[in-house]
Parts: structure tokens; C-alpha cells; sequence
């Protein structure tokens, strides 16, 4: 994987020729900007065996590669030269890499659950089976229109044009405003930012205790206080990212700092999960959907739509995981990561099973099978799943009432 992102990143920076001898020297420093997905678990193409019957997926996937954002962009002194590179998306805008990532995540999805795989997709869209959520931002709809582009390449009676009509399939997707969403738990829940203020207060005393010398330094270097908040590790992290994918040097400044702010951004990122409750209320939602719908096939009734597709962030694949319990080591998603619990039934024994997927990131990855902790078999019985993960459940309308927002939704 890191070979994939270090040629990805070569190939973009092409125009930029009179820099690559100088960015060649500057690859091995993406090593440590890397969070290398090492999850345990058997890497394979075909994790269920005959005998299982996929029966729903709950599919939760990070955006495409974007532009900087304002934040990211505050924190660089090349701001000029990002702006002028990315001026035609805007901060935080879905590049082109991004779009052709996000078509990687569409096929994937035609190939594991279209005809290609389960087949729990039929060849042609059909609205019962499919349901596609987005979050109220640019990079994620746009995200969730390649994607669905490619996982349901017209076939003759969807054809509806002669030229545009062959290749391209409408395929709608909902979102919320930001304000109601569960998936911007970050932003709008009064509660969870508490719960983040104090995680702030109490990681600067504990795991961030060693890099507090190299905070104040990039504090001093960019004028952001970064002791005050540490999630600044994870911003200047991805600005670092998207300047190599660019074209853009690291600055000279920061290079003898590099292996901290990796092991910084980790940590940033982390906080989103630091405690129970932070992660019942980042991805509980999520898990008490699936888990309704879970009972619903086990009552043996029929589920529709069989496919939950979430277009959104990386901190939802993050809190998704967390509250499905599954054992992994991951540092933060790469751009077009994606994690799935899915749902099967053995057609000996009727019983119903989960298997947590994880794919590290589309088109250069192959999907892997994680372990759920606490759970001797993969996959894993879903009684024993939902024993284990009970104490997440958190129902739509009790987050809204936790977070204090005021919604008809």
C-alpha cells in the first residue's frame, strides 16, 4: 500500500518536473506521514463461504483526496501556492485524484455486492436496494455521485441517451443539514464537544505529554496553539499530505518533526474515541440501524434497501469501528478507505452472523477481515455481536436529545 501511494504521488507531481529530483528525497518522509493499515485479520477476496447467504451491508466510506481546508491552509506558509493549485476546487474541494478515487470506491462496491459478488445488487438501479447517505458537504455528495457512477454502469434499459446516457447512471443520495446530522457528531452535539473539551484538557497531561516541546514549536512556527488544541496535529498532518500530492516541498522547518506529528496525528485523532461515551455517541446511531435492521431478518422478514451506503468522514469510519468492537490497529483512513459490517445467514442453519470488512483504501487495496473482540468466530454469531455491543446502541432520537438539537427529522 505504501508503494501504491508513493507512485500515486509521484505520478501527480509530473507537471511539477523541476521539483522531482528534490520530492524524491522527500518519499521516505511519506513513510512516516503514513498511518499504514496493519489490521490482523486474513486479506482475501472471498471471506464468506458457500454456505453463507449475504443478507444487508452497512458501508461507511471516507471521501476522495480534497484541497486543503481554511484550517489546513492557516496553519501553511505556502498558502499562495495551494490556493493557486487548487483554486478550480476551493479549499477543501474533491480534486481529481479524489474523483477518480471515488470511482474506485464505486466499483469496489459493484464488485464485492453487484453482480460481480453477492449480488445483492441487481445490474441495474433499483431504488429498494440501495439507500446512499451523504453529509452535507461538497467532497462527500461529489464522492457519492463517481462512486455510484461506477457501481452501476447503465445497462440497455437505463440507457437514456445516445452519447451520456450509455455511460452514466443517475443514482440519487440524501443528506441532512449539518446541524441534525449524526454523522457531524463533532460539531453539533453540545455534549460530545464537552465530552472534547475535557478529553483536550486531560491527553495534554497524558498521552501528549512528550510532544509538548514540539507543539510549542509548531505553535511558534505557525501562530496556532497547538497545546491548547492538540486536533491542530492532525490538521497540519493532512496539509503536509495534500502539499506532497501537489507538488509542494515540506517545509525545511518541519522535517526534523516529522516522525512526532505522524505519532501527534494519531493521538489527535484518537480523541474522538477516548472514552465510552465519546464513541456511543460518534458512532452509536450507525450501530443501533444495523442492529434494527439485523432483527428484522432475524424475525425472517425480507430487509430493504440491502445496502446502506454512507458517503462521509473519517472520523465516522473511525467511531463505526469503534462501537462494532473490531480489533484493529489502524492510524487515521486514508482517502477512499471503507468499513462494512455486513450481514449473513447460513443456509444449513438458518443462523445469522457478522463479519466486519475493512478496506484500506479503494483501488489499491484488497478488503480485510477483522476480528471482533470478544468473539471467538469470524464472522461472528450475531447474538454474540450484539451482546458485546450493547452498551453503544444509542436510538436517532435519543442522540438528538444528548446533543440538545431541536429537529423534525
Amino acid at each position: 500500500m505504501l508503494m501504491s501511494w508513493t507512485t500515486q504521488a509521484v505520478a501527480t507531481m509530473a507537471p511539477f518536473a523541476r521539483r522531482t529530483n528534490k520530492m524524491l528525497k522527500y518519499l521516505i518522509f511519506v513513510y512516516l506521514l503514513m498511518q499504514v493499515n496493519t489490521s490482523p485479520g486474513n486479506v482475501t477476496n472471498r471471506e464468506a463461504n458457500d454456505d453463507m447467504e449475504l443478507l444487508m451491508v452497512y458501508f461507511v466510506n471516507r471521501h476522495g483526496e480534497r484541497a486543503p481546508d481554511d484550517v489546513e491552509l492557516s496553519l501553511s506558509d505556502q498558502q499562495e501556492e495551494l490556493k493557486s493549485l487548487t483554486h478550480v476546487e476551493g479549499p477543501e474541494g474533491l480534486t481529481n485524484v479524489g474523483k477518480r478515487r471515488a470511482y474506485q470506491i464505486g466499483k469496489f462496491i459493484r464488485q464485492r455486492y453487484g453482480s460481480e459478488g453477492s449480488k445483492i445488487l441487481s445490474k441495474v438501479y433499483l431504488k429498494d436496494e440501495i439507500l446512499v447517505r451523504s453529509t452535507d458537504k461538497d467532497r462527500t455528495k461529489m464522492t457519492a455521485l463517481v462512486a455510484m457512477s461506477a457501481a452501476y454502469p447503465p445497462e440497455p434499459v437505463q440507457q437514456w441517451d445516445e452519447s451520456l446516457g450509455k455511460i452514466w447512471q443517475p443514482v440519487p443520495y440524501y443528506s441532512v443539514p449539518l446541524n441534525e446530522d449524526y454523522l457531524r457528531y463533532f460539531s453539533n452535539c453540545d455534549r460530545f464537544v464537552e465530552l472534547m473539551r475535557n478529553a483536550k484538557d486531560e491527553s495534554i497531561r497524558q498521552e501528549f505529554a512528550p510532544y509538548l516541546d514540539v507543539m510549542q514549536l509548531l505553535s511558534r512556527r505557525t501562530g496556532q496553539n497547538f497545546v491548547e488544541n492538540p486536533l491542530l496535529l492532525q490538521a497540519l498532518f493532512d496539509l503536509f499530505r495534500s502539499s506532497l500530492a501537489l507538488g509542494l516541498n515540506i517545509p525545511e522547518w518541519a522535517k526534523p518533526f516529522l516522525e512526532s506529528l505522524s505519532e501527534g496525528a494519531r493521538l489527535a485523532y484518537k480523541l474522538y474515541f477516548r472514552n465510552n461515551e465519546m464513541k456511543k455517541i460518534a458512532g452509536g446511531v450507525l450501530l443501533n440501524k444495523f442492529t434494527e435492521q439485523a432483527l428484522i431478518a432475524a424475525s425472517g422478514k425480507e430487509i430493504k434497501p440491502r445496502l446502506h451506503v454512507f458517503s462521509s468522514h473519517d472520523f465516522n469510519l473511525g467511531a463505526f469501528m469503534e462501537v462494532s468492537r473490531v480489533r484493529s490497529n489502524h492510524g487515521i483512513p486514508e482517502y477512499g478507505a471503507a468499513f462494512a459490517l455486513e450481514l449473513y445467514r447460513s443456509k444449513v442453519t438458518g443462523e445469522l452472523s457478522v463479519l466486519p470488512m475493512y478496506l484500506p483504501q479503494a483501488g489499491d487495496s484488497t478488503p480485510q477481515v477483522l476480528q471482533i473482540n470478544g468473539c471467538d468466530t469470524n464472522p461472528c454469531g450475531l447474538t454474540k455481536f450484539m451482546e458485546l455491543t450493547k452498551d453503544f446502541l444509542l436510538p436517532e432520537q435519543e442522540y438528538y436529545r444528548i446533543c440538545n438539537i431541536k429537529t423534525e427529522l
